[in-house]
C-alpha cells in the first residue's frame, strides 16, 4: 500500500517479544485452529489480558514492549476497488458469533468476486470456528508475528464499517453493509434439503448472550409441545444450552420434566463452536433466540422460526428468508419492542436493566454495566423478564399457531 492510502486503525494492539516458544488460545474453539509461536521474534495481540494471564506466568522471556499499536490499514474510502492477486488482513473487530456469520457471508462474496486474492483473518477469537467454514482463508486466532504480517499487501480494519460504532444499541447487518462499501455482490443464498423418510432433526436454542434476548422457559416447553404435536413420531427435538453461561443449571431446573420423552433430548451445551456449527448443520428446523445461533443457521440454511425482542428482526435477518421472524409486539409506557437494545444498560446510579425494566426513558441508561451481576442475570432470564421478553409468554397462543403454521408451511418431509 502506497503511504497516502493509509491511516492507523481503530484497532489497538499489544506488542510483545520473545525468543522462547509459546501459545495461547481460547477453550470454545476447535484445537486445530490454535496457535503457537513462529520463531518470529516480535508479535501483536488484541487480548493482551489473555496473553498477561497464560503467557507471562510461564515465559519470563516475554517483554511487553508496547500497549498502544495501531495497524497502518487502508481507508474505508479505498475499499471499493479491485483485490484480485492481493495479499488482504482483514482485522476482526469483534467475536460475536452473529455479527462474525455476517463477515463470514461477506468474505464468502469477496472470495467469488477475487479467487486469486489470498486472505488472512486476525482477532477472530472465539469465533474462529465460524470463520473456519470459508475454504483457504489463513486465521489468526489471537496474535500475529511481524513475521506473517509481512506477508501481506494490504490490511483493512472492518470495524471502519457503516455502524459498527454504534453496535450495541443498534444492530448492523454485516454482510449487507460490507457488500455495499467493497462493491460486490452477495453470493446465493444457502438451501438445505430434508431427505424424505429420516427422522426430523428439530433444535430449539433459547439462550441468548443477554436476558433482554433469551427465551422464558415457560415459553421453551410450550413451543415444544406445538412441535411435538406436528411431527409425532417423526421428529427428535434437541433442546441446547450454553456450557459456559452461568445460568444454564437453572434455566434446566426451570425447564422441569418436559424432557422426559423418548423424542426430546437436552444438551447443556458444546465445548466448542465449531460443535455448534455442526450441531445446527444437521437440524432440519430450529427455534432459536435472537442470538448467534440464529445467524448459524445462514451458513447452511436451514429453515426455522427466530424469536425478537429487543432487537429489529429486519435488520438481523437481512437478506435471509431461511429463519422466519416473531417479533415481540410488546408495548409500554417508557418502550416499544424492538428499542435497538442489545444489552442491558445501566443508570448513573448503576441500576442494570432496560428501560421497561428499570421504568426510565432511554436517556436515563447512560452506559453498559461496569460489574457482573449473576444474580439479575439470572432472576431476569428465568423467573422475571424484562417486559419484551415476558410478554412472549402472554402472547403465546399467537405465537403457538405461527410456529405450527410456519412448520407446516415449510413442507418438511414428517408424517403430519
Amino acid at each position: 500500500m502506497a503511504s497516502r492510502n493509509v491511516h492507523p486503525s481503530r484497532a489497538r494492539f499489544t506488542r510483545f517479544k520473545t525468543k522462547q516458544p509459546f501459545e495461547f488460545g481460547l477453550p470454545n474453539v476447535a484445537a486445530a485452529i490454535s496457535q503457537k509461536s513462529d520463531g518470529s521474534v516480535s508479535y501483536l495481540t488484541r487480548v493482551s489480558s489473555l496473553l498477561r494471564q497464560q503467557v507471562l506466568p510461564r515465559a519470563a522471556s516475554v517483554k511487553i514492549v508496547s500497549d498502544d499499536i495501531h495497524l497502518d490499514v487502508l481507508p474505508k474510502e479505498h475499499w471499493s476497488q479491485s483485490f484480485e492477486r492481493k495479499r488482504v488482513l482483514f482485522l476482526i473487530p469483534a467475536d460475536a458469533l452473529g455479527d462474525c456469520v455476517g463477515m463470514t457471508m461477506f468474505l464468502r462474496a469477496f472470495q467469488a468476486a477475487y479467487p486469486q486474492c489470498k486472505i488472512g483473518l486476525l482477532n477472530t477469537g472465539r469465533a474462529s470456528d465460524i470463520f473456519a467454514e470459508l475454504q483457504n482463508v489463513e486465521i489468526f486466532q489471537l496474535f500475529i508475528s511481524a513475521n506473517m504480517l509481512k506477508r501481506f499487501d494490504v490490511r483493512i480494519d472492518l470495524s471502519e464499517m457503516a455502524g459498527w460504532k454504534d453496535i450495541a444499541i443498534a444492530p448492523v447487518d454485516c454482510e449487507g453493509v460490507l457488500c455495499q462499501e467493497f462493491d460486490i455482490s452477495p453470493i446465493p443464498l444457502p438451501q438445505k434439503t430434508t431427505q424424505t423418510g429420516k427422522t426430523l432433526q428439530i433444535g430449539i436454542l433459547p439462550l441468548a448472550s443477554s436476558p433482554l434476548r433469551t427465551l422464558p422457559p415457560e415459553f421453551v416447553s410450550k413451543s415444544i409441545k406445538v412441535l411435538q404435536q406436528k411431527t409425532g413420531k417423526t421428529g427428535h427435538i434437541s433442546v441446547v444450552l450454553n456450557a459456559y453461561q452461568g445460568v444454564k443449571e437453572a434455566y434446566k431446573a426451570a425447564l422441569g420434566p418436559m424432557t422426559a420423552s423418548d423424542n426430546i433430548q437436552l444438551i447443556d451445551g458444546f465445548k466448542t463452536i465449531a460443535e455448534l456449527v455442526t450441531f445446527i448443520g444437521r437440524c432440519d428446523y430450529v427455534l432459536v433466540a435472537d442470538s448467534g445461533p440464529a445467524h448459524i443457521t445462514k451458513l447452511f440454511g436451514i429453515s426455522g422460526v427466530g424469536v425478537y425482542t429487543s432487537a429489529s428482526a429486519d435488520v438481523l435477518h437481512g437478506r435471509f428468508q431461511n429463519i422466519k421472524a416473531w417479533q415481540s409486539s410488546f408495548s409500554g409506557d417508557y418502550c416499544a419492542a424492538p428499542c435497538g437494545l442489545a444489552k442491558m444498560h445501566a443508570t448513573e446510579n448503576g441500576q442494570i436493566g432496560c428501560m421497561g425494566s428499570l421504568r426510565v426513558t432511554r436517556d436515563k441508561l447512560v452506559n453498559l454495566p461496569n460489574r457482573r451481576d449473576p444474580e439479575l442475570v439470572e432472576k431476569t432470564s428465568i423467573t422475571d423478564p424484562v417486559p419484551c421478553v415476558r410478554h412472549l409468554c402472554t402472547d403465546f397462543n399467537r405465537f403457538g399457531a405461527f410456529l405450527g403454521d410456519d412448520f407446516k408451511a415449510r413442507s418438511l418431509p414428517a408424517r403430519l
